[in-house]
């Protein structure tokens, strides 16, 4: 992949679906097991009345866009906060959406508005992230 000049108020999007299988393989590798993402029975009594999706596997779509899409290949992933607006459910578009607000030249270092949206258009998790760009 390669890496593009820092230009204000880029915007991309990557869109993806969470399954069932991805959310177990997620809870064995983070070791998060919360039967909120794994069991039915007890997520039918929760107050989302199904399994949901974690936040952080749903916040890592960012982490595939820094390193992959823009700024790409050698960039630095250096802070990342989340807000977990909604709950995101198997099988449901969610929309990464990143849009880079502020670049500091000397440092090479960008801030990024980030927010993933449920196929409503509702933000489902919103935040800020500062990335290294590679060097030029």
């Amino acid at each position: 992949m390669s890496t593009s000049l820092p230009e204000i108020g880029k915007v991309v999007e990557y869109t993806r679906v969470f399954t069932a299988e991805e959310v177990r393989l997620f809870a064995q590798i983070s070791l998060d097991d919360n039967p909120i993402h794994l069991n039915e029975d007890y997520a039918a009594n929760s107050i989302f009345q199904q399994r949901v999706a974690h936040g952080m596997f749903t916040g890592s779509m960012f982490s595939r866009i820094f390193g992959s899409i823009y700024p790409g290949e050698g960039s630095i992933y250096l802070s990342q906060d989340l807000r977990f607006m909604k709950p995101v459910f198997f099988d449901q578009p969610i929309t990464a959406r990143v849009e880079l607000t502020a670049y500091d030249e000397e440092k090479r270092i960008g801030t990024f508005a980030t927010i993933c949206a449920n196929e409503e258009g509702k933000p489902v998790v919103k935040g800020e992230a500062r990335i290294l760009f590679p060097p030029l």
